[in-house]
């Protein structure tokens, strides 16, 4: 199911390409916003990473590979680890790749790498500023807000964080997503009101999932001891009903 979500959450963020001036627009309007609240900071960010070797190395491998390997191990992890929190996971990402959806296609936005007055290394984003691809449908490059590599390592990282138990494995994993801002940043593939956008995302998905659970008990979070009850069962062969609260896998 997660992944016939994710193939057509690709193809509906293809299909709402946006124009591009349009796009650039709104990026624009993005920088304004920033330079009003004093925290334009993205050239400072891209500069510096483009300037030593180590942030910038972080910067590029970290956008080509952690948000896709990493969101497929922290499923794999969950579903085999943590099967009783599993629904309550699937339905935060599926809910949270509805509503980016929507902003795609309500204000489409170029990253950063678009904009040639900042003139960033390609060396750093990775790629280069390939505009539009006809050939390709699941390709959206206006498709900056909001930022789902944050919303999606918020879900997959706060979520692995409530259900394991060594606490410098919970300090990782809550630390994540701040690592995962700075890569989108730092490779002028996101602004990070972005990163702010797909975070705000991921709470409301998780609010969503927890209305869900209402529904359907099977889908509620489980907290990790919980959750070895509920697929162990007592000692009198019954299992462990869900956790009566609500928690926020943003």
């Amino acid at each position: 199911m997660i992944a016939a979500a994710y193939t057509a959450w690709r193809y509906a963020r293809g299909a709402v390409d946006g124009s591009f001036a349009d796009s650039v627009a709104h990026a624009r309007d993005l920088v304004s916003a920033e330079r009003s609240l004093h925290l334009f900071i993205e050239p400072d960010v891209h500069a510096w990473a483009a300037d030593n070797a180590v942030p910038g190395e972080v910067a590029r491998w970290g956008y080509a590979n952690l948000h896709f390997k990493g969101s497929a191990l922290a499923l794999l992890v969950i579903y085999f680890g943590y099967r009783g929190s599993f629904g309550f996971v699937r339905n935060t990402v599926i809910a949270a790749m509805a509503i980016s959806a929507l902003g795609y296609w309500l204000y489409p936005t170029a990253p950063p790498r678009f904009l040639p007055e900042f003139s960033l290394d390609p060396a750093i984003t990775g790629n280069q500023p390939v505009i539009s691809d006809p050939g390709d449908p699941f390709l959206n490059p206006f498709a900056a807000v909001p930022s789902m590599h944050v919303g999606l390592s918020l879900i997959f990282a706060w979520s692995l964080g409530l259900l394991v138990r060594p606490r410098w494995l919970k300090a990782i994993l809550f630390a994540y997503p701040l690592l995962m801002t700075y890569v989108v940043v730092a490779s002028g593939n996101h602004w990070w009101l972005d990163a702010l956008f797909g975070a705000m995302i991921a709470a409301a998905a998780a609010g969503l999932a927890a209305l869900l659970s209402r529904l359907n008990p099977d889908w509620a979070f489980m907290g990790g001891d919980e959750d070895e009850g509920r697929e162990g069962g007592d000692e009198g062969g019954n299992s462990r009903g869900p956790v009566d609260r609500t928690v926020v896998a943003a």
